[in-house]
């Protein structure tokens, strides 16, 4: 049997107009990010280590200098509980012929307010949020004014720094204060519901709420004392639309490790023909009947594949990689699990989404085999750090799965 995928897993104003809404209303792919957020760099921190010889200097699109970088916004959302942003660009510190890049900026406003990235590749939590601060925050208007935000550098992430430099004394304290405002980001929340799909349709359903939290650490799904071996399966993972093309504004999507792409159509909202749905090879699984053997709604399966999806959109510095999924089926706990790679970062499991199987287009067994048609998936709750979640409010809809599978006997 396979073994699924276990890696770890002055304010300034900012883009008007970010179309990645969190409706079931079709929207054209996203404009180029034309604003900006503000890094005063003048902590405790910035200057211990410009007094050490290291050099600050913005990366990528960023923009300013050793002591001020303009961010460009990406994407993000508002939300009555948590609000992000995405930043693009990032700085690099060097010092000799060591440098080091701190870049996938992204900043969480709620219960645990922090900015996170990548630094040298590496995802880690790079700093803290003190108190203070100006934060107004319009989740019905997308509006967000943000100014005084004093940056905190992290142990972990100080450490990380002295040692790639190769710095004496860790440097410590305040990094920098970030000012910021927009008045057009996407509103937080999840869509209205609407009724189950239909057999046949080629349309995905929207999901009747965001579904539970995912554990952490997320665990493997457990297989029970009775379960059978699946000896063959198919899924299809059909996209949201508006971020497809929203990607294929950019470089847009491609397939590896045996994936398939379906061919390109065009569908509403777009005139272009774009292709919305993937496949994914088998690899293994099993499955559980549960009490009632007619009656599939309390089987539970476990269902893994290979292959992947790349998103890329270079100049919004979006550079996912979804490969290796896990579909679990598991009553109202069913979910579609994937190995994500942001940018640089290794690969982590994540759920991606959790899937409504009573709103499932149908849900049928012939023989020994069961199908679950165009299941629709929730960005689920309790990630709003997480990859598509830094894109999308809990409970917003993200495409749907269809997966078929056998067990031979």
């Amino acid at each position: 049997m396979r073994t699924p995928f276990a890696g770890r897993a002055g304010a300034a104003a900012i883009a008007a107009g970010l179309a990645l809404v969190a409706t079931a209303v079709v929207a054209p792919a996203a404009p180029a990010a034309s604003g900006q957020a503000v890094l005063e760099l003048n902590g405790a921190a910035a200057k211990a280590l410009r007094a050490d010889g290291v050099r600050i200097a913005p990366a990528g699109a960023a923009r300013g200098g050793a002591r001020q970088v303009q961010l460009p916004i990406g994407a993000g959302l508002v939300g009555s509980a948590t609000t992000v942003l995405r930043f693009g660009g990032g700085l690099t510190l060097s010092k000799g012929k060591r440098r080091l890049r701190l870049g996938g900026l992204r900043l969480t406003l709620g219960r645990r307010a922090s900015l996170r990235g990548r630094l040298g590749g590496e995802s880690l939590g790079l700093f803290g949020i003190a108190k203070g601060g100006q934060r107004e925050l319009d989740p019905a208007r997308g509006s967000v004014r943000l100014s005084g935000l004093r940056l905190k550098l992290r142990p972990q992430a100080a450490e990380e720094i002295a040692e790639r430099l190769g710095l004496e004394r860790r440097p410590s304290g305040s990094f920098g204060v970030l000012s910021a405002i927009e008045e057009g980001l996407q509103p937080g929340g999840p869509p209205p519901a609407t009724p189950v799909g239909k057999a046949g349709s080629t349309e995905c359903a929207l999901p009747s709420g965001a579904g539970p939290a995912p554990e952490e650490p997320l665990p493997v799904s457990a297989r029970p004392a009775g379960a059978v071996d699946i000896t063959a399966a198919t899924v299809s993972w059909d996209v949201r639309e508006s971020f497809i093309r929203y990607v294929n504004a950019g470089e847009g999507t491609s397939v590896f490790g045996g994936a398939v792409a379906a061919a390109p159509e065009v569908r509403s909202g777009s005139s272009t023909p774009l292709t919305y749905s993937f496949g994914f090879p088998f690899a293994s699984g099993w499955h559980d009947p549960g009490a009632n053997l007619a009656d599939p709604a309390d089987d539970r399966a476990a269902v893994y594949f290979d292959g992947g999806v790349r998103f890329l959109y270079s100049a919004h510095e979006i550079d996912l990689r979804t490969s290796s999924p896990e579909i679990e089926i598991a009553g109202g706990a069913s979910r579609a699990i994937f190995a994500v790679a942001d940018g640089e970062a290794a690969p982590q499991r994540q759920v991606i989404v959790n899937l409504d199987l009573t709103r499932a287009a149908s849900v049928q067994t012939s023989g020994a085999t069961v199908t679950y048609e165009r299941v629709p998936g929730a960005i689920p709750s309790g990630t709003a750090t997480s990859v598509f979640a830094g894109f999308y409010a809990p409970g917003t809809d993200f495409g749907c799965f269809t997966v078929s599978y056998s067990t031979g006997s």
